[in-house]
């Protein structure tokens, strides 16, 4: 059955289902609480994450009436020896409630992870990871997710006498439309009316427990009061980045926009994670510049890109263009292959050719480079600014885009409440420094993955930083990084693309390789990636226990995974 329709019969299901804590056993909902104790030892062992997973706790706890046994749990979460998952696994699957399959207990972290208007990215990492350890497809969370937003979207409950009476005060209070409208919506749901994607209709009184069912875990969004969690959970401003706008000019930024990339899919505008997408450059002045790279990209029904410095990016593009053309000529002039060319950068001495053409491409490199670090900074202030509401945020870029992404991940690492807000990092040939303790405190805020793809043979990226200091290090777009615990993931990519120029046409070839969703219909297609070039994790199947086998992709999920077989 398609993991979409298994997701809507789980749905539907739960609407007429008791509350899971009446349903399981007291062993069921401690091996429950067990299973999610364990798997927050093997994510999140770095003690910056305590607080969240004592919380993460407490809220199962008090969900499943186990109160008492936190300080049990909340032990099991930071032992240094956890308990094997297969036991919990096992226990689970002789509840009775269980037994046409896990799914429900997927669907119930889900419901208690969004309950308090804060879907905290590290929560979303621990669904996926209960997932995988469940043996289900990992597309099951994103239409459970959906699913939970249609409910949500679709109810357009009838105010109450109550509400009509507070709506009509408040519209003799003010006779202009505009207010008026808000006066209609202030009560019990109001703070919705921003949603897009069809999410503006108020979510009040007894009606979205009669969509949620008798969920415990909803009750408090049954209520009045529940309008505001769901605010919370979207943004008041209307739960979408292309309504930002810079507060304060940061630096020399002319350009920041956020603008919603096409999924190619009819799921609706909004979801539960979104991703944000960054170029590092344009080939042209149309906005297809920005979109064909990523245009089949299906990391969420929700992507954006984002529009920085366009007419910089673009003078970059038209540079890179001119100086590759000139660096082929310089290549065959010496009697060397193009393929050839990254053996002769490596060189002690540049061919002259190529050094008298640098001015070319270094000034608008340069350029560049220093607005995407203040880009990079503008970032983690939209971010920390929850314009998206509180939600998990996936961010992806190559080149100076990865460059963005690495000076937001070091700008929020300095501010306070920065953890929870982004899933996962895609840094794909970076323009960084690798120094190790700067990568080790920006992957501490990352929830999920965070992945520096670089290639060895990228003569240009040596070539643009041949003078810099940052080569004390060396360069993250060019080599691994070292990181303490294995944090960040390193995928070479050298035997993908030969050189920085090749990042955006094999961009979704290169997705891939990472382990990134995209549309399968074109991959299968088109023939972009045979398993026989995946890397050896992506390929590999491990057995986790009798009942369950946990295919690999190289991701924090399956490491951890990995890390606890290990033990």
């Amino acid at each position: 059955m398609d993991p979409h329709d298994i997701a809507s019969q789980h749905i539907k299901d739960s609407l007429t289902t008791k509350n899971l804590a009446e349903c399981l056993t007291s062993t069921g909902r401690f091996s429950y609480c067990a299973l999610c104790a364990t798997s927050l030892n093997c994510l999140y062992k770095d003690p910056i994450h305590r607080d969240f997973k004592l919380d993460c706790l407490r809220s199962l706890c008090n969900h499943l009436k186990l109160i008492l046994q936190l300080p049990t749990l909340e032990e099991m979460a930071n032992c240094e020896s956890p308990l094997d998952v297969k036991v919990c696994v096992k226990t689970l699957k002789k509840e009775e409630v269980l037994n046409e399959g896990m799914m429900i207990i997927v669907q119930d972290l889900l419901l208690l992870a969004i309950s308090n208007g804060t879907y905290d990215a590290r929560w979303r990492v621990l669904i996926l990871y209960v997932t995988r350890v469940f043996d289900l497809d990992l597309n099951i969370v994103d239409n459970f997710e959906l699913n939970v937003v249609n409910c949500l979207s679709n109810f357009k409950p009838k105010p109450t006498e109550e509400e009509q009476a507070d709506a009509a005060r408040r519209t003799r209070v003010s006779r202009t439309k505009r207010f008026a409208m808000i006066g209609l919506a202030s009560v019990g749901g109001g703070i919705l009316m921003g949603l897009t994607g069809g999410l503006a209709a108020p979510l009040i009184g007894t009606g979205l427990t009669s969509i949620i069912g008798s969920s415990a875990i909803f009750g408090a969004i049954g209520t009045i009061g529940g309008s505001a969690i769901i605010g919370s959970l979207f943004g008041v401003a209307g739960a979408s980045l292309t309504g930002y706008k810079m507060q304060r000019r940061v630096g020399d930024i002319e350009e920041f926009e956020f603008n919603k990339l096409p999924t190619g899919t009819q799921t609706g505008d909004v979801h539960l994670h979104i991703t944000v997408v960054i170029s590092g450059w344009l080939s042209d002045e149309k906005e297809s510049s920005y979109i064909q790279p990523w245009q089949y990209l299906r990391d969420s029904p929700e992507q954006y890109y984002l529009r920085y410095e366009s007419s910089y990016l673009l003078e970059l593009g038209k540079a890179m263009d001119y100086f590759l053309s000139f660096a082929v000529s310089v290549a065959l002039q010496e009697s060397l292959k193009y393929t050839a060319l990254s053996g002769l950068m490596a060189a002690i001495a540049w061919p002259a050719g190529i050094l008298g053409l640098s001015s070319v491409i270094d000034n608008p490199w340069g350029v560049c480079c220093r607005r995407s670090a203040q880009v990079g900074k503008e970032l983690a202030n939209a971010l920390l600014s929850h314009s998206h509401g509180n939600r998990p945020v996936t961010l992806i870029g190559y080149s100076l885009g990865a460059r963005v992404i690495y000076y937001c991940l070091r700008e929020m690492s300095q501010r306070e409440k920065c953890h929870g807000i982004v899933q996962d990092a895609i840094l794909i040939g970076t323009p960084c420094n690798r120094n190790p303790s700067d990568w080790n405190k920006i992957s501490q805020l990352v929830a999920g993955r965070i992945v520096n793809a670089y290639c060895r043979s990228d003569w240009l990226l040596k070539f643009l930083y041949r003078t810099l200091s940052m080569q004390a290090h060396g360069v993250a777009g060019l080599e691994a990084i070292k990181s303490e615990g294995d944090r960040i993931e390193n995928i070479d990519l050298t035997n993908i693309v030969s050189g920085h120029s090749d990042y955006p046409q094999k961009l979704t070839e290169i997705l891939m390789y990472i382990g990134v969703n995209v549309d399968n219909s074109i991959v299968v297609k088109n023939k972009l990636i045979s398993t026989q070039s995946m890397p050896e994790a992506m390929c590999e199947t491990l057995s986790l226990n009798d009942e369950c086998e946990v295919k690999r992709s190289k991701s924090v999920i399956d490491l951890a995974i990995i890390d606890k077989k290990g033990q």
